[in-house]
């Protein structure tokens, strides 16, 4: 019987050889499992967008998919390697930070846990600056490869695993300040916004939207694609994950308002005097 698939996210970039390591590994302990690499550009440490990027994907992956997730700035800390199973199928394995909290929220079924401490499933030693060799891949791989859950260490409780919040907007009538969630290689500008917050705010029929960051303020058409966009002008879109995003037709949004992720900006109603 071919082993389940795996998922890979990582912030491991492709530089080095942490990502082929964790291959490797996978494969001697399930060499039938496919490994689909979902993303390993998630930024250095950033547990928030790797949660994102996780959580924007899984209604895409085999629904009986192991996910192996590794963005972990406390590796070798007491935080607690985890793994997630879900019984309508996906499991999620990675350090409990925070980083899977958005995926499993959101799985359909009965949910449990368990911390992964087994020294059947454990690479020896564990190297305390790379547990997703050691650690994170060997689980996923057993995993996979049939291993039931509660073999790969005691139980933990779902109220006790870390999570991450989405920060909310600040919501008026004709106003809404959102946070940036992310900035794509295109330069799409990603806001923690959706059109129930511009409905919210009595902007979701509007045509155009006025943009203020710390340093610009701009006009956004309100389209539905990006020829749709002038050339030189901003445009302002629900893009494929449900989320409002700044755009410019082949330029960088992001480069032209001089924003980063994580940066407030203002959306609100065009003002009537230009």
């Amino acid at each position: 019987m071919a082993g389940r698939p795996i998922v890979f996210l990582s912030d491991y970039g492709l530089g080095d050889e942490f990502v082929g390591v964790c291959h490797g590994v996978i494969a001697r302990i399930s060499p039938t499992s496919q490994v689909i690499d979902l993303s390993h550009a998630v930024p250095a440490h950033d547990i928030l967008r790797g949660a994102l990027l996780l959580i924007q994907s899984i209604r895409f992956m085999p629904t009986d998919a192991v996910y192996l997730v590794v963005v972990d700035p406390g590796v070798g800390t007491d935080r607690r390697a985890v793994a997630v199973e879900s019984s309508g199928g996906p499991i999620l394995v990675g350090p409990d930070n925070g980083v899977l909290s958005l995926a499993w929220a959101a799985l359909e079924g009965t949910l449990r846990a368990c911390e992964i401490t087994s020294p059947r499933v454990l690479l020896n030693p564990v190297a305390p600056t790379f547990h997703g060799r050691d650690v994170f891949a060997p689980a996923a791989a057993h995993l996979a490869a049939g291993m039931p859950l509660e073999q790969l260490g005691g139980p933990v409780e779902l109220p006790s695993l870390a999570r991450v919040g989405l920060p909310d907007p600040e919501i008026e009538d004709g106003r809404i300040r959102a946070t940036i969630l992310g900035i794509d290689r295109f330069g799409n500008v990603q806001l923690a916004l959706r059109s129930t917050h511009l409905a919210g705010a009595q902007m979701d029929n509007l045509g155009q939207l006025q943009v203020r960051t710390a340093t610009r303020i701009a006009a956004a058409r309100r389209v539905e694609t990006f020829a749709q966009v002038p050339e030189g002008h901003y445009g302002a879109l629900v893009d494929s994950r449900g989320w409002l995003a700044l755009v410019r037709r082949n330029e960088s949004a992001a480069q032209a308002l001089g924003v980063q992720v994580g940066d407030r900006i203002l959306v609100e109603a065009p003002s009537p005097f230009g």
